[in-house]
């Protein structure tokens, strides 16, 4: 999950790297750090690592220093090998000082390698396994005699998914870049007398306006004058050059006042124009005409569908999957990514997988849909990033229409999934001539959303607070729900664990009796969601069953209803009897209530510890 970026130009390159890294602190905000070549012939390195902001306190320490570089790269770090501090913090130097290096991936022959290079008498300073690469390629160097093999040998040694950029004092104003395996790649540019390097191509949209994608085996290099990538017979490779689609809106990456406001807040908030916009573009008069990105033969000539995704977004690929099979009575099922990369399919060629990856860039997701397309399924990815490895990968892709959600936790982007998925249910829908009353009902709905949202959004803070006090004061917090609420149960109970630190579990209602009710107590709040689609008598028992136990209950429920808020410490009422629209409507306050418990904590909750925005390790 960490992001690299590495620049060459004619004139100082240090503030671009750190503007770049700004733009990668989502992907990792562990630690920071960057290796400047100065006139000397010598590298200069800064790091940061005691702050949840490092890219920003490694620009004062830069402004501090006065340094001036033509060449430089940075790294911004998400803790996969080895603990936070400096000495872990990239970039690494090797046992000579003639190479630097910043990595990305798992060297998963960490120990063997180890092992040999103390056998050549190198002494290993830090508990990463990213120091290992600069050691190997200037050990290599000393045998070969030339850095280009030296770094193909390295490649060739290392298992495991790895992106690496590097520097040689031998070689002055110029960087190198490799990746291994079937780690995501480097993106590289060129704009004037600069030319850059990147794990994202979102830290290039400000400099570039086109790139290009390296593939495993390449090998990248960028000076003064030079941008080429080569292959491992010394060839010229010519990858596809891409336009970068940039949104101009787009700013939501500028670090805001922590006193004052939060990402979080400001995107959960969007959700009112998020989801019009989507709603704009995606549910037409003329159903048939709303995607055109979509191959209709293959998807019409499909008989299961398959959705799939990580963390939130598997929670999303569980509604869809609910969705497609109430509405379309499709034969459809939902997979973890990390399952299905390995995973044979059953009749591939009869086969639609939409794989949804908010970042566009999820390791998992993205080999899930390698091996999907290898195995001849269609693949539909929807995503935010048109400029994503996922987007790229993929047959189709679909667009969420938010602009770059930045705070790590998902909330825009998870609430236009589940509109994305019932905007492609009415599409099937009229293509297959199948529901048509129920449709039409569905599209009258979503027209008319707009106060549904505002309501949601402009409950008063005041309840929010209050009602977060029961959560974060508890010490077991429970989500309950059932039909096309559960997966918002599950997507809740994320939230808690995320940004809240909280011991959060989620259950369908039903499953009480059969475990988690021996768990439930004075110091335990039960939080449920009570559906248009549920029996609301059965979901009073259940509320009864809680409150005999003296747990808190905050209730979400459709309707207005007293039994339910004579059983509830609190009841938020949203007044929609769409079953597929009010699980969409009902994840605002769940979104809402973790970012209350976290302020009542003392937690940042645009940055929680141990996550990163991008999961680009497996």
């Amino acid at each position: 999950m960490c992001g690299i970026f590495g620049c060459v130009g004619e004139k100082d390159v240090s503030s671009l790297i750190i503007k770049g890294l700004k733009r990668l602190e989502y992907r990792g905000y562990d630690s920071a750090g960057l290796c400047l070549e100065i006139d000397s012939g010598n590298f200069e390195i800064l790091k940061s690592s005691n702050s949840n902001y490092p890219v920003d306190v490694l620009n004062k320490s830069l402004e501090k220093s006065k340094i001036s570089s033509n060449a430089g790269i940075g790294h911004t770090r998400w803790a996969t090998h080895g603990p936070i501090n400096n000495i872990n913090t990239h970039p690494h130097f090797s046992y000579s000082k003639n190479i630097s290096i910043v990595h990305n991936g798992i060297v998963e022959n960490y120990d063997f390698l180890s092992k040999f290079l103390v056998r050549k008498g190198v002494e290993i300073n830090s508990q990463t396994d990213s120091e290992l690469i600069a050691h190997l390629v200037d050990l290599m160097l000393c045998s070969k005699g030339n850095l280009q093999s030296a770094i193909f040998s390295v490649a060739n040694m290392l298992e495991g998914n790895n992106t690496v950029a590097l520097m040689s004092k031998e070689i002055p104003k110029t960087i190198f870049g490799f990746t291994t395996n079937l780690a995501g790649g480097l993106v590289v540019g060129e704009k004037d007398n600069y030319r850059f390097l990147s794990s994202d191509s979102y830290a290039l949209e400000n400099f570039c306006d086109s790139v290009s994608f390296t593939s495993k085996d390449d090998l990248v290099i960028i000076s003064n004058n030079t941008l080429k990538i080569i292959d491992q017979n010394n060839l010229a490779t010519s990858p596809k050059n891409i336009n970068l689609i940039k949104d101009k809106k787009d700013n939501n990456h500028e670090i805001k006042d922590l006193q004052t406001n939060f990402i979080i807040e400001k995107e959960i908030s969007e959700q009112d124009i998020t989801l019009k916009k989507l709603i704009t573009k995606r549910i037409l008069d003329k159903p048939q005409e709303a995607f055109p990105e979509i191959n209709r033969h293959r998807l019409l000539s499909s008989r299961k569908i398959i959705f799939t995704g990580m963390g939130s977004s598997y929670n999303a690929a569980q509604y869809g999957s609910l969705l497609f099979e109430d509405l379309l009575e499709i034969d459809t099922k939902v997979e973890f990514s990390s399952e299905l990369k390995n995973k044979k399919i059953i009749s591939p060629e009869q086969t639609t997988v939409f794989a949804i990856t908010q970042s566009g860039e999820t390791a998992d997701t993205i080999e899930a849909i390698r091996n999907a397309k290898h195995q001849g399924a269609y693949v539909v990815s929807i995503v935010e990033e048109s400029n994503s490895k996922a987007a790229i990968n993929s047959d189709s892709y679909l667009l969420l229409e938010t602009g770059k959600e930045i705070s790590v936790a998902a909330t825009k982007t998870f609430s236009s999934t589940l509109l994305m998925c019932n905007s492609i249910c009415i599409y099937l829908a009229s293509l297959l001539d199948k529901n048509n009353n129920l449709v039409t009902k569905l599209k009258e709905d979503f027209m008319k959303i707009d106060s549904n949202i505002q309501k949601v959004l402009d409950c008063c803070d005041y309840d929010y607070l209050k009602v977060s006090k029961f959560i974060s004061d508890s010490e077991k917090v429970f989500f309950i729900g059932k039909n096309l609420s559960f997966p918002i149960v599950n997507e809740g109970s994320l939230k808690i664990q995320e940004i809240s630190k909280i011991n959060s579990n989620s259950f369908i209602e039903g499953e009480l009796k059969h475990g988690p009710n021996a768990l439930l107590d004075k110091k335990s709040t039960i939080i449920s969601l009570i559906g248009p689609d549920e029996n609301i008598k059965k979901s009073i028992s259940s509320l009864r069953e809680i409150a005999s136990r003296n747990a808190n209950i905050i209730t979400i429920s459709f309707v207005e209803n007293s039994e339910i808020q004579e059983l509830s410490n609190y009841n938020f009422v949203i007044e929609n009897n769409n079953k597929y629209i009010f699980p969409i409507l009902s994840v605002i306050p769940l979104q809402k209530l973790a970012f209350m418990s976290a302020l009542n904590l003392g937690l940042d909750p645009d940055r929680p510890q141990n996550l990163a925005k991008t999961v680009t390790v497996e």
